[in-house]
């Protein structure tokens, strides 16, 4: 790909002395009524331009549609790389993607209005608005699910819901979805651990319909994005969406080991108000205005401020990073973030906010889990903003060098508890192949590597030697890895050869293979997670995206497996 074509942006390239022309016709269009802005952004332009540029020329995305922001203006909206690189069509300002979990935030801000008026309490049963919901709670003495704790994944539910979740392309809508989790057990007791979970969300969205008298996709058209101005958003694909909607492009993981790209299937999810957000960067940068404008937008108090401070609290939990009411609550420089990431089939997106110095940024990309380039992107403009806005420095250490010999030591087998791994020497470096995905390692200390690919963005692995000096282990991405002896692998049990192969969807297969003498499964098209055997037929999924649910293999009355049972999810063999 070409430098020229690869600026995307809005047709043409844009030099850095039309910078400060862009920011003006950007807040103008924008809003009409931003003030100027608080502080010179042309540097901090064109280096993240560059920056951009640089990752869509060295291919590690297709397309992505970036938006800075600074309190009630956005100063810059641009596009780099390609919306549909068949067709060509460049990525634009205005360009459409899928949000995926971005969804949460607005769910959530429903959900507040509705509890400013009255109309609901946080810590009251779900059941007192969903007197037909149903789940199987197998605790004694558990606590009743409240939308507090959907809001802050503590509720103990299912990751994804059998109807309508991420496997299901049926477009059952949000009643079947909320409806088939009766079949489903909680995997937790309430309010006690952190579990993700999509259904969870879901049942909050189906309480915003249910209490409103208004149908989700209307609710949030009405009385959200039409206040902040986000004219191009939805929850449901209309015209325009369709016609400015980039082509997401989706790696689908092979028996092989491998993957191959396809373009994304593009279809509403049952899981609606938790992931099928249709939107661009200047409309969630609007967003990100409403925010530091504290709930205020369009001459409208859509929230009020105390209760915007409740959404960017950690819930349930005494710690200062977690999960608030939708939002993601961390730290950057010091400074409390409120965010939140999404990755849905095709697409990866982040938005990030610093209330403190009323900045934020948007990253839309049209790759599916494009983790590390895409918070890449995200570190690098809100570091250059900061710099921009408050004049501090951030000065980077540089990256140790180690000979070719001394990085011979680390190479090998691993696993850890959920995955497995395979450093291997490459040129003058190293690489790691962590359960299917490859990562290039930089050297930062004796011990200390950064990894760099699809799914991470320095992400710290720490190693550890024996006192004969062997490296024995590392820790890395929460779990610590122990080598493995080649010697001492033991060996596949024969009765989990008919349970090898691939299942569910085309686009999303579950794939089960061994590896070091373990079964595994391949979920999402991310990583293989090491299951653990509860019987013949039933594994245990490991912490990870699905912890604490399982896989059932079933077989026809041929007594081969023709289907398995994925966290309540049916999937048939392939």
């Amino acid at each position: 790909m070409s430098n020229d074509l690869g600026s995307g942006s809005l047709g043409v390239r844009v030099h850095p002395w039309r910078h400060r022309l862009l920011v003006l016709m950007v807040a103008f269009l924008s809003q009409g009524s931003f003030a100027a802005a608080a502080a010179d952004y042309d540097q901090a332009i064109r280096e993240l331009s560059a920056a951009a540029e640089a990752e869509v020329r060295e291919g590690r995305i297709s397309g992505t549609t970036i938006a800075l922001i600074d309190n009630q203006q956005i100063v810059f909206a641009r596009g780099f790389g390609f919306a549909d690189k068949k067709r060509r069509i460049p990525a634009r300002s205005d360009t459409i993607y899928r949000a995926g979990s971005i969804s949460k935030l607005f769910t959530a801000v429903a959900a507040m209005q509705l509890v400013e008026q009255g109309k609901v309490d946080l810590d009251a049963p779900i059941t007192k608005y969903l007197p037909s919901f149903n789940v199987i709670v197998p605790f004694e003495n558990a606590k009743p699910i409240t939308l507090r704790q959907l809001m802050c994944h503590r509720s103990g539910m299912v990751r994804e819901a059998p109807v309508g979740g991420y496997f299901d392309d049926s477009e059952p809508g949000m009643d079947k979805t909320v409806a088939s989790l009766a079949s489903c057990v909680l995997t937790y007791p309430p309010a006690t651990r952190t579990k993700y979970s999509n259904s969870g969300v879901t049942i909050v969205g189906k309480v915003v319909e249910q209490v409103s008298r208004t149908p989700f996709p209307l609710y949030q058209q009405k009385r959200v994005f039409a206040p902040l101005g986000m004219s191009s958003s939805g929850f449901l694909r209309n015209t325009q969406i369709r016609r400015k909607l980039a082509t997401g492009y989706l790696p689908v993981a092979n028996d092989a080991g491998g993957f191959r790209e396809m373009d994304a299937p593009v279809f509403e999810f049952g899981i609606l108000a938790a992931g099928n957000l249709y939107t661009t960067a200047e409309d969630l940068g609007r967003f990100i205005s409403f925010l530091f404008a504290e709930g205020r937008a369009g001459g409208q108090q859509l929230l009020r401020s105390d209760t915007l401070n409740e959404m960017f609290t950690p819930q349930l939990t005494s710690d200062t990073n977690g999960f608030g009411l939708g939002f993601s609550i961390g730290h950057f420089r010091g400074r409390k973030t409120v965010n939140h990431m999404g990755a849905v089939y095709g697409f990866t997106s982040i938005l990030t906010a610093i209330p403190s110095e009323k900045i934020g940024v948007v990253v839309l990309c049209n790759d599916d889990v494009a983790l590390g380039p895409v918070r890449r992107l995200n570190a690098t403009a809100l570091g250059l903003m900061l710099s921009a806005k408050t004049g501090e420095t951030v000065t980077t250490a540089p990256s140790s060098s180690m000979a070719s010999d001394r990085l011979r030591d680390f190479a090998g087998g691993y696993e850890s508890q959920s995955y497995w791994a395979q450093i291997d020497m490459k040129g003058p470096g190293i690489i790691a192949d962590i359960s299917g995905q490859k990562l290039a390692l930089t050297p930062t200390g004796a011990l200390k590597f950064e990894a760099n690919g699809r799914v991470a963005y320095n992400a710290p692995f720490v190693f550890e030697r024996d006192t004969n000096g062997k490296i024995i282990g590392f820790t890395a991405f929460e779990q610590k890895f122990h080598r493995i002896d080649p010697a001492s692998v033991p060996a596949a049990p024969e009765s989990w050869k008919p349970l090898l192969g691939a299942y569910g969807p085309a686009f999303i297969p579950l794939i089960i293979s061994v590896k070091f003498g373990h079964l595994y499964a391949m979920t999402e098209n991310e990583f293989d997670y090491r299951l653990t055997p509860l019987n013949g037929s039933v594994f245990q999924m490991p912490p990870g995206m699905y912890e604490g649910e399982q896989i059932v293999f079933q077989p026809n009355r041929h007594s081969k497996v023709h289907r398995i049972v994925f966290a309540n999810m049916p999937l048939r063999r392939r």
